[in-house]
């Protein structure tokens, strides 16, 4: 009977600082090149004068990402996650090319469409990596560090793409977004980022609903998911009021609009590198109370829409958004076997995705007639949800431990005390 191989020798400090710093520049990159291409993309389509290029446009951009989802986490989880990440990076960089030669929006839309796609296998490859890929850092952290870096591309990347088409016109910015696809996928490969799998015999779907079966049946998420939904569903309606409630409700202009929306930004930094510096214990109450943070502060600036005071309420928003962010993935990450793990994060990726889409759809409806009714439902919901997940996860002990089906086989704690090697980078 073969043994198994001897674990690998554990890097020098400074060798793991190194490879944190490569990964996360890989992904900053290829964040912002999204980023670009995405503003670019949207002033291309707004100057055909047909509103439904750009409808068009995000639903390719979102919609692979729900529906791909039960394939993307069981080709993960047979498959060497490492060289799906590749593979997915440099097939999204061939995939935005034939853009540059094709100038028609139909061209450009299936373009995205073809990079979103392979973005539901590299988003939660990522996700299943990131720990140990980025120098065998505590999941909390390291999450805390990705969303901080992907906060970043969201205030560089429009700022650029901005300046690009203004320049030169779209073609260099979709050139941009390629090179930093290949880009990435050379980092990724230089890392050696791998997460080797026991290929399972069996078809391909064989397996794909198994990471909603282990969702399913653990107590904790079964309190969790309705608490997640409908949290994201009631707060991702600000993406559609808030630019009504700036003009409408507090009489400003685009100006203040884009500084709201880069005050937004500036929350995402400052709640992950809050996260990275306290380093919590992912929980399920912790991410429910982010969620209520959310809440309260759109809840406070629907009840006084005074421009300090959206201020405040903006950065508070976006710093409890990214501590949701980091602490759901952490908790997915330590409460799921690593078996399962590319599909619990899939899964994960498709739901918060599927809640956006009902926020999107219910403030189509009432975001340009009822702005500030709009963001005080949002966040009296948010808040309630928020507050009331949190007292059903303590009253039923669903935080405390296993209950024999999370696979941790442990209880909750400081997150790098409980001594697990998920999946080690090799």
């Amino acid at each position: 009977m073969p043994t198994d191989p001897a674990p690998a020798a554990p890097r020098p400090p400074a060798v793991r600082r190194l490879r944190a710093a490569v990964l996360l520049g890989a992904i900053l990159l290829s964040s912002m090149g999204d980023e670009v291409v995405l503003v670019a993309a949207i002033l291309r389509l707004a100057e055909t004068g047909n509103a439904l290029w750009v409808t068009a446009l995000l639903t390719a951009q979102i919609g692979p990402l729900i529906l791909l989802a039960p394939l993307a986490g069981v080709v993960l989880d047979r498959f060497d996650t490492g060289r799906v990440l590749v593979l997915s990076c440099v097939g999204q960089g061939l995939a935005i090319l034939p853009a540059l030669w094709f100038p028609h929006p139909g061209a450009l839309v299936l373009c995205v469409l073809a990079v979103s796609s392979l973005a539901a296998f590299a988003n939660p490859a990522i996700l299943t990596l990131l720990p140990s890929a980025a120098g065998e850092l505590a999941p909390v952290r390291a999450h805390a560090l990705f969303e901080g870096v992907r906060a970043s591309a969201t205030v560089l990347g429009p700022l650029t793409g901005g300046v690009l088409v203004g320049l030169f016109g779209v073609a260099p910015a979709l050139l941009l977004d390629a090179v930093s696809f290949f880009a990435a996928a050379t980092a990724f490969l230089l890392l050696g980022v791998r997460r080797p799998v026991a290929r399972a015999p069996g078809p391909l779907w064989a397996g794909a609903l198994d990471g909603a079966r282990h969702l399913a049946r653990a107590r904790l998420f079964r309190v969790l998911l309705p608490v997640l939904l409908v949290a994201v569903a009631a707060t991702s309606t600000t993406n559609v009021a808030m630019v009504f409630v700036v003009r409408e409700v507090m009489g400003h202009g685009a100006g203040i609009f884009g500084a709201l929306t880069a005050g937004w930004g500036a929350g995402l930094l400052a709640g992950a590198l809050s996260v990275s510096l306290l380093r919590p214990a992912p929980t399920g109450r912790a991410v429910a109370l982010a969620a209520a943070l959310v809440g309260a502060a759109l809840a406070l600036w629907a009840a006084f829409p005074a421009l300090g005071v959206a201020a405040l309420c903006v950065v508070a928003a976006g710093a409890g958004n990214s501590a949701f962010n980091v602490l759901l993935r952490s908790v997915v990450h330590r409460h799921t076997p690593e078996p399962l793990l590319g599909r619990a994060h899939a899964l994960m990726g498709s739901l918060v995705n599927g809640g956006f889409v009902a926020g999107f759809l219910v403030a189509g409806w009432f975001a340009a007639d009822h702005p500030r009714e709009l963001l005080a439902a949002a966040g009296s919901v948010a808040l309630l949800t928020g507050l009331l997940g949190a007292l059903a996860l303590r009253l039923t002990g669903a935080d405390g431990g296993s209950d024999g089906s999370d696979g941790t086989g442990g209880g909750c704690g400081n997150d790098g005390a409980h001594g697990e090697d998920r999946g080690r980078i090799t």
